[in-house]
């Protein structure tokens, strides 16, 4: 009886280049925004808590929701990941120094508030409207 030869092992580069695709374009979620006003030293979420933090102005070009502001970003993360295994799409912004967690993009400020008004229906904690930024 004759040996039969061992399988051949698959190529894992395509994978390997989608992998990579996948990070790097997950980079780009992390966004960078400014303050409207300065921020007082003791911001809420400072405990893990999660509580939004004073107004911001983003770069974004419509509204957004944000549901958090921490002072790490690893808090940030934790909060983004407990939104996702809640089916919740989410990205973080940077904001001096502060770590935002916001929920879509809308077209319209309408559109934002019922999107907020559904995610303290869900037991997200007083979700912040935030305005695009203003030319």
């Amino acid at each position: 009886m004759a040996d039969k030869p061992a399988p051949a092992k698959p190529d894992l580069t395509p994978f390997f280049i989608l992998f990579l695709i996948v990070i790097i374009a997950g980079l780009g979620s992390v966004r960078s925004c400014q303050y409207t006003t300065e921020p007082p030293s003791n911001l809420p979420g400072d405990g893990g808590g999660g509580r939004p933090g004073p107004p911001v102005t983003t770069d974004l070009k419509q509204y957004t929701v944000q549901v958090g502001s921490f002072a790490t970003q690893a808090q940030a993360n934790a909060m983004a990941a407990t939104l996702r295994s809640k089916n919740i799409n989410n990205f973080i912004l940077k904001a001096n120094g502060r770590w935002l967690v916001c929920v879509g993009t809308y077209v319209s400020e309408e559109r934002a508030n019922r999107i907020a008004g559904r995610l303290q229906n869900e037991g997200i904690s007083n979700p912040v409207v935030l305005p695009p930024k203003r030319n």
